[in-house]
């Protein structure tokens, strides 16, 4: 009977430094790349996201209307009106016949927000008009803020709302302040209002939704979250925006009343700036009963 037995060779100390060091090379190429990526590259491929939205109560004459909302722009953290241009064409170029923008114009510590109004001025001002609220970044130059997006020709809600109007008829736009570090009233916002009206609301936190769908609001538009900004497969986003951790990237259906609330990813960074799987956001809205 004969017995054979495999022998491995063993390996040399030469052979696994080399083994190693060429591991070691792999991943810090990686991490090069993945970090290229991140800041050169996704942060700058805005996906256009296209949604039909159906909305309770919309009047029929605006049935095939397109809304453009976009959020998060943190101009001055690693992103300047340059990088914007391109936005402003995008918006542009889908000829839209709303504009929602659902706060953080500026970084914290951006002290010159003016510098964007030529550009914001270059958003053509669509049929029902250019619409905005303030964000937790905007809060400490407040009143500033709102006077660039006024000068803006964007009309900036406050706990208030406006109305657009379409063969005689109407759907209505609110706006909260801040809910982070401002007095966000949804109540004195929609004062006045019935529940056969049509009503957006833009709050720039998108977490109190779970209030807001107690109101007969038709649906909700926010930002805040960025998406998580970095996404990670089978784990999802590494970065938590608080007031934006129950609804952080998308649409929802909230509440009793299934309020419709949409999330948008934003358009610039904050913390870091960087994305990963998790594209800045343009999105369009089809409107629909």
């Amino acid at each position: 009977m004969v017995h054979l037995q495999s022998k491995l060779k063993p390996q040399s100390r030469r052979s696994f430094l080399r083994s190693t060091m060429k591991l070691f090379l792999g991943i810090i190429s990686s991490g090069i790349m993945v970090g290229t990526y991140s800041t050169e590259i996704e942060r700058f491929w805005y996906q256009i996201k296209e949604i039909p939205l159906k909305v309770k109560r919309l009047p029929k004459s605006f049935i095939g209307w397109k809304i453009v909302h976009f959020s998060d722009v943190h101009l001055g953290f690693h992103y300047g009106v340059e990088e914007f241009q391109t936005v402003v064409h995008s918006i542009n170029n889908i000829n839209p016949d709303i504009i929602f923008f659902t706060g953080d114009l500026i970084e914290l510590g951006n002290r010159n927000p003016e510098n964007i109004i030529p550009l914001l001025k270059e958003i053509k001002t669509p049929p029902g008009g250019k619409w905005a609220v303030i964000g937790n970044h905007d809060y400490y130059l407040k009143e500033q803020v709102i006077k660039v997006l006024q000068k803006s020709n964007f009309m900036t809600l406050d706990n208030t709302h406006h109305f657009i109007e379409n063969q005689d008829q109407k759907i209505y736009i609110a706006g909260i302040d801040d809910v982070m570090y401002g007095s966000p009233k949804i109540d004195k916002a929609i004062a006045g209002l019935s529940e056969s009206d049509c009503v957006f609301l833009l709050s720039h936190e998108p977490d109190i939704a779970d209030e807001s769908s107690k109101y007969p609001i038709s649906a909700q538009f926010s930002g805040h979250s960025h998406g998580g900004q970095v996404r990670l497969p089978f784990w999802g986003p590494i970065i938590n925006q608080r007031l934006a951790t129950k609804y952080m990237d998308g649409y929802y259906e909230v509440g009793v009343n299934k309020l419709p609330l949409y999330v948008n990813r934003g358009i610039g960074t904050t913390n870091l700036p960087i994305r990963l799987f998790c594209r800045p956001e343009i999105t369009v809205f089809y409107l629909a009963q």
